[in-house]
């Protein structure tokens, strides 16, 4: 009796893992975290749901939202401090308040990339 071949997309294999992929949460960066991924780095952000679907009222469900894809750790670690800074919902009274508010996200950065020492 001949062999008889699957055809067709093979099946996700559950019993191996891709080695390369990861995710990176730190507390600094949150509610932002990072996967990466044999090619990239793709920031997404953590949310909780405001509207519900068809008209119908909103449940609170947490969802992840695609920020970006970027090819450098770096890149990715500027990406969450430039949305942390820009997510601000305050008014500054003086160009020193705001300067000062940037510092203390870019300080935070800096720790990170600090500790990695890219």
């Amino acid at each position: 009796m001949p062999k008889t071949t699957k055809r067709g997309r093979p099946s996700k294999d559950t019993q191996t893992q891709n080695l390369s992929y990861c995710i990176i949460k730190d507390p600094l960066m949150e509610p932002f975290h990072i996967s990466k991924d044999a090619t990239n780095f793709t920031v997404i952000e953590k949310s909780i749901s405001t509207r519900g679907f068809a008209g119908r009222k909103a449940t609170g469900k947490e969802v992840e939202k695609t920020v970006g894809y970027y090819s450098s750790f770096r890149n990715a670690l500027n990406r969450i401090a430039k949305e942390k800074f820009y997510n601000n919902s305050g008014e500054y009274s003086s160009i020193q308040d705001y300067i000062s508010s940037w510092e203390e996200v870019r300080n935070g950065l800096e720790t990170l990339l600090n500790k990695v020492e890219l």
